[in-house]
């Protein structure tokens, strides 16, 4: 399957660049990223989101002058609103991580510049209410990720303050309140992306020692299954998908990963990459048009992906941009 799949790059990229040297009739393609609502909060990265229903919340991060936010905004995807919501109850900080199970999110981790936190807490949509929740039972720590698997919300990986990388992980299940420790993952990493896709989560990307990991697992649960690495070489043509913090979503039974940095002290990126599940390969698609950028919040709707938020270096981000791919 990666003699396929790294073909395939391969040969995408040659027929791309035929198409556009060939076409004369003056038409290009539609954009698959279009600029929509901006938020309404004031421009941050590190947020933390997630979606209940036909609602996405964006919760905490970090602006401009060192700023932390406790503030809690709910998007309205049909009438393209956004609506202040009860504020985050724990302190403001950036980098946590959020899930969902049963109709509710959970958000927790993160830090201050100073603290590390490992403090998690309820949402409640129908009375906009927040609770406190068991303590996460690893190291307080920031960069890690979390998602929904098997109904049960699993948070792992991440960066503490000494700036120790790691690969653990820990389930929560809501209806008795409690976390349990699960296999960590082979390696070690922070900031790095995950999403769940055909009843599996899958892990890559991120930093560790403060070098890029190439390594990819998909999860069911219980085991970690070692996938094609983000990087490699076929013929004269390379490629990597290696980078810290990009989006990831999956958008009609498919995966997606965008912008991102570099590296730990690289520049960010653009790229758009899809997953081929069945190849284990990915293929890329459109530049995303707005600022390059990483830590954004993405979600899902009605067919189209969102990317909201963000950081360029110092500069901290309010627009939004929906992406809808171009039929493959």
């Amino acid at each position: 399957m990666k003699e396929l799949g790294l073909s395939k790059l391969f040969v995408l990229v040659v027929v791309s660049l035929m198409l556009g040297a060939c076409s004369n009739d003056g038409e290009d393609d539609p954009d698959e990223w279009v600029r929509v609502a901006d938020f309404e909060g004031l421009p941050r990265s590190g947020a933390a989101g997630f979606t209940i229903g036909d609602y996405t919340y964006v919760t905490t991060g970090y602006g401009t002058n060192s700023t932390r936010f406790t503030d809690t905004w709910r998007y309205n995807p049909s009438q393209q609103t956004w609506t202040r919501m009860a504020d985050f109850p724990g302190e403001a900080r950036n980098n946590a991580v959020a899930f969902v199970v049963n109709g509710k999110g959970y958000v927790g981790l993160g830090t201050n510049s100073t603290v590390m936190f490992n403090d998690f807490y309820e949402y409640d949509p129908v009375g906009d209410t927040w609770a406190p929740i068991a303590d996460f039972p690893g190291e307080a720590r920031y960069g890690a990720v979390a998602f929904t698997l098997n109904n049960l919300g699993y948070v792992g990986t991440g960066r503490d303050i000494d700036a120790q990388d790691y690969n653990d992980f820990y389930s929560y299940q809501p209806s008795t309140g409690q976390w349990t420790k699960v296999n960590s993952t082979p390696a070690k990493r922070s900031f790095s992306f995950a999403f769940v896709l055909d009843g599996l989560a899958y892990l890559g990307g991120g930093t560790n020692n403060n070098q890029n990991v190439s390594s990819f697992y998909a999860f069911d649960g219980t085991s970690w299954t070692e996938k094609e690495p983000l990087s490699g070489r076929d013929d004269d043509y390379t490629y990597s998908l290696t980078r810290l913090s990009p989006a990831a979503f999956v958008l009609d039974g498919t995966a997606f990963i965008s912008g991102g940095l570099t590296s730990y002290n690289g520049s960010a990126t653009g790229s758009t990459w899809r997953y081929v599940s069945s190849g284990d390969y990915w293929e890329e698609h459109q530049l995303f048009l707005g600022s390059y950028r990483q830590q954004a919040v993405t979600f899902v709707h009605d067919g189209a992906a969102y990317i909201v938020t963000g950081r360029s270096g110092t500069v901290p981000f309010d627009d939004m941009w929906q992406f809808v791919p171009i039929a493959w």
